[in-house]
């Protein structure tokens, strides 16, 4: 079922409605002399739309408006089995809890959110849903690639992992973009050099994920990658200064290290 939103912007289920835009000025055509119906051309962007059932919404009054509302209900559990690989992989540190939507800024598109919440798009789980293989999909754990999408969704995921035991939010969004990044091979923007760096330099594999993300045994090998990583961010909470200190010390040795390549 879609959900409804108040006059306020805000959910039936608590959850904060993002503010609209323009995606552009159509105009309504016949669907065929005899057919009775009308149509309407989307504009690209919302290609990703195509298959979702939408409910149509008559807001009348002086500036009427007719709203889609689709359906993205069946897109939740993406996040959720994704969330639950996670948890595996993390099994014996701790227990991350379970997934609840109401940690992230759900939106159609991966926009930068405004409230400080990692987001979550619909746009990357039906990307995900979309290239689920024709095999056995829940034996072979097999997917068409789709790593910028999955990586986006492992980053916010992670961040929150990183929030509920007990990473500072700055460190938190480190390890989920650190985490993003060996899973998927994908830097989803936030990972700097630095960060990408030291991961290569510890001979961590990356891209470990991408044949099959969704066998739990993926996960569960790949469990000693992931401690590392969370230990290294718990490290540079306790001390505030050390990460500043490794990120200076790594630029050093890479400039020099461009010197000597340039000398030869």
């Amino acid at each position: 079922m879609a959900h409804r939103s108040g006059s306020d912007g805000r959910r039936h289920d608590g959850l904060v409605q993002q503010p609209s835009w323009c995606l552009g000025d159509r105009i309504i055509r016949s669907a065929g002399r005899n057919s009775g119906s009308i149509e309407i051309t989307l504009p690209v962007r919302l290609m990703v739309l195509q298959g979702v059932m939408c409910r149509i919404e008559l807001r009348d009054g002086i500036a009427a408006e007719v709203v889609l509302h689709p359906d993205f209900d069946a897109l939740l559990p993406v996040f959720d089995a994704i969330w639950k690989l996670l948890g595996q992989s993390l099994k014996t540190m701790d227990d991350i809890g379970e997934f609840w939507e109401g940690d992230y800024v759900l939106g159609l598109f991966p926009e930068t959110p405004q409230s400080g919440r990692p987001i979550l798009a619909y746009a990357d789980a039906l990307a995900i849903q979309a290239s689920f293989s024709g095999d056995d999909q829940g034996r072979t754990g097999t997917i068409r690639p789709v790593p910028e999408a999955f990586a986006r969704i492992i980053e916010s995921l992670a961040t929150v992992v990183g929030l509920r035991l007990g990473l500072s939010a700055q460190t938190a969004a480190m390890f989920g973009s650190q985490l993003a990044y060996t899973a998927s091979g994908v830097a989803t923007g936030i990972i700097d050099a630095f960060a990408r760096g030291w991961i290569l330099d510890d001979s961590a594999e990356v891209g470990w994920c991408r044949d099959r993300p969704w066998a739990v045994e993926t996960w569960i090998a790949a469990r000693p990658r992931i401690e590392s990583i969370l230990d290294r961010c718990a490290a540079w909470d306790k001390e505030p200064g050390l990460f500043a200190a490794q990120r200076k010390l790594w630029y050093q040795a890479r400039r020099l290290e461009t010197r000597h390549s340039a000398r030869l």
